[in-house]
């Protein structure tokens, strides 16, 4: 359900993150090969609305975070379970 969700941008960062599981990329790392304009900023808001759409149906949002440097921003990764799940879904 939230897959279907997705812009084309949030899939492209899942995409990424699930298949690479528990390998944490920077905010900057994600926009540079996503071609997410705004650097790290533009990640974090690519992925504000996944989160609202996981929230909608009882679920954390399944890209995990923590904080990073400044300058590279946080980092993101997927759980091995999660990225298996959502790769079912993306078929």
């Amino acid at each position: 359900m939230v897959w279907e969700k997705l812009s084309p941008r949030a899939k492209a960062v899942f995409s990424l993150l699930m298949d690479h599981p528990s390998e944490k990329m920077s905010g900057e790392d994600l926009a540079s090969a996503c071609d997410i304009p705004n650097g790290k900023y533009g990640v974090a808001g690519v992925l504000a609305w996944p989160g609202r759409h996981c929230a909608g149906v009882n679920r954390h949002l399944s890209a995990k975070w923590q904080e990073g440097s400044d300058e590279s921003g946080g980092l993101y990764w997927f759980e091995p379970e999660a990225a298996d799940l959502f790769r079912k879904v993306r078929g």
